[in-house]
């Protein structure tokens, strides 16, 4: 039984409506693929007046490239049998200027492991185009660990293995969705998720080489003296990659920034997430230079490792400083749906009302949200979860604010937390979560009377000047104030 309401979605349904964010940026003379994602019944019409010098429009993607830099306010229109919707977008062409807001897409990890194929990967960009997914702004499909094998190569560079038969065609077809692709390495000698057919290869390689480099640490056998971040930057340019999951233990910024800069000499775009021990030591560092930085374990679907994510986001020292645009604090890969990991390993276990909570906490806190479910037997739930228009708006909103807390209870059992968020529009969200064991009434004052507004149920309270609710354990509730 779930005990929080939801908003029944159908993507394909009604007048139309443009889904995403009031901001997009990429570098001067860089390739731009952007689609104007649209909820509504189909046929759509799509418009977009203003475009900079460059850019041309077609069948509901924006691509080109932009020579001068500066930010163009394009206005963007959607029409159907049913309606017309319109909605201003600002593209900024700034050096390295991407992903301005969090990231929204799929990676394939929790999906399916080591055992990630070309061909999977083709699905799910069809099979989340099929199903509406990425009419609410997910747009990037991500291959984790497993692709690669050995280097070589025209830029003598990681290949890919058997089950990736030709990277460029993969990239080339999710393109033609309007969707970007992004791929996974680290700097150390070997990486993680090693697919079970190469186990006794001996590894697959990271980007460096050689003998151990002593100044780092030795795990995965360490960080190797010969150095080949621009031998692969160069090949993941040429097969058309967009993104990179960069992956090692301690992340520091020296690694870091010796990949960044050869992908950003590349002649594409690619956003840049460091993960999994960016410690808050570096945080400069990473404020400046990481679209996401991770410092937590991998989310697996239980709940006790949902919450030890959480407390990592809390931990990172005072995290309220701790979001701005375009670089952001991750949470991790969603770990709701379906998957196909160690057999061994208990995955997926979150009820509905679990599943609400790891995707609120996401959503709420600025986080990239990354599907990662095989997307088989999608359900009306599990739909409706990812194509919550209002819940994905707060995630993506520009006013670029901290979610600040307002209330905390933590005794025995008890756990309850509360945050506020002010949005760009002069409105301000508030979450509530009831992350223990035990059913609590828990009440909120806001400064004067308001509008409240439900966001997962979409459906408008009575004007109160205060928010009162039982919950259940491991509920959550989120709702939209506005004068």
């Amino acid at each position: 039984m779930r005990h929080t309401e939801i908003a029944i979605i159908k993507p394909f349904e009604g007048a139309p409506k443009i889904n995403m964010a009031d901001i997009f940026g990429a570098s001067p003379e860089k390739p731009i693929i952007l689609k104007i994602p649209v909820s509504g019944e189909r046929p759509v019409t799509y418009g977009a007046k203003n475009l900079p010098e460059g850019l041309a429009l077609e069948n509901g993607i924006i691509t080109g490239k932009v020579a001068k830099e500066g930010n163009y306010t394009v206005t963007l229109t959607a029409e159907n049998s049913l309606g017309r919707d319109e909605k201003k977008l600002v593209i900024e062409i700034n050096k390295d200027q991407v992903l301005l807001t969090p990231l929204m897409g799929f990676t394939s990890w929790n999906a399916f492991g080591a055992d990630v194929t070309q061909e999977k990967m083709l699905g799910i960009a069809k099979k989340m185009t099929e199903l509406g997914i990425c009419e609410y702004g997910y747009s990037y499909i991500n291959t984790d660990s497993g692709w690669q094998r050995e280097y070589g190569g025209k830029y003598d560079a990681i290949v890919p293995n058997v089950k990736f038969p030709d990277m460029k065609a993969m990239c080339d077809e999710i393109h033609s969705y309007g969707l970007k692709a992004g791929i996974y390495s680290t700097p150390m000698l070997v990486a993680w998720g090693c697919p079970n057919e190469y186990l006794f290869y001996p590894f697959i390689p990271g980007c460096t080489t050689g003998e151990p480099d002593i100044r780092f640490s030795d795990i995965n056998f360490g960080i190797g003296v010969e150095r080949k971040e621009k031998n692969n930057a160069l090949q993941w340019a040429e097969w058309g990659f967009d993104y990179l999951k960069y992956d090692w233990r301690p992340t520091d910024p020296y690694n870091a920034e010796l990949m960044r800069k050869e992908l950003v000499a590349t002649d594409r775009d690619f956003g840049f997430c460091v993960t999994v021990n960016a410690m808050p030591e570096y945080h400069k560092y990473w404020e400046q230079y990481a679209n996401s930085y991770r410092n937590n374990t991998d989310a697996h679907g239980r709940w006790d490792n949902l919450l030890t994510i959480y407390r990592s986001y809390l931990d990172y020292g005072d995290f309220t400083n701790y979001v701005k645009k375009g670089h952001f604090l991750d949470l991790d890969m969603l770990d709701v749906g379906s998957c196909t990991l160690d057999e061994e390993a208990v995955m997926f276990q979150f009820n509905e009302d679990e599943q609400l909570v790891a995707y609120s906490l996401r959503a709420f806190f600025s986080s990239p949200i990354q599907i990662s479910s095989q997307l088989t037997d999608v359900d009306d739930f599990e739909l409706s979860m990812y194509c919550n228009n209002e819940i994905i708006a707060i995630n993506q909103d520009t006013a670029f604010c901290s979610a600040k807390p307002i209330l905390t209870i933590e005794k025995g059992d008890t756990i309850i937390h509360g945050y506020k968020r002010l949005l760009s529009n002069g409105d301000f969200a508030i979450a509530l979560f009831n992350l223990g064991e035990t059913k609590e009434f828990v009440t909120t004052y806001l400064d004067e009377e308001m509008n409240i507004r439900d966001v997962w149920a979409k459906k408008d309270l009575e004007k109160a000047n205060k928010i009162s609710l039982a919950m259940e354990p491991h509920t959550v509730r989120i709702f939209r104030m506005s004068k």
